[in-house]
């Protein structure tokens, strides 16, 4: 998946990037830079999951469902 779609799912998802990082138990600076090549594999999986985690949760907490 190139970077600049990674970016577009995060901004399409409502999610900020340190969010993301935070999710994936990875430093923000780590995650800004893998954003600066193309992902693919393993990478691209854990960033895909921790995207959709993290939207989950933030609908969760706007439902009132908060942990």
């Amino acid at each position: 998946m190139k970077k600049e779609e990674v970016k577009i799912l995060m901004k399409q998802n409502g999610v900020k990037q340190w969010e993301v990082a935070e999710k994936m138990e990875i430093s923000e600076f780590t995650l800004s830079r893998w954003l600066r090549k193309d992902l693919r594999g393993k990478q691209l999986e854990r960033l895909q999951e921790a995207v959709m985690a993290v939207k989950q949760g933030k609908e969760a907490v706007s439902r009132g469902e908060a942990k």
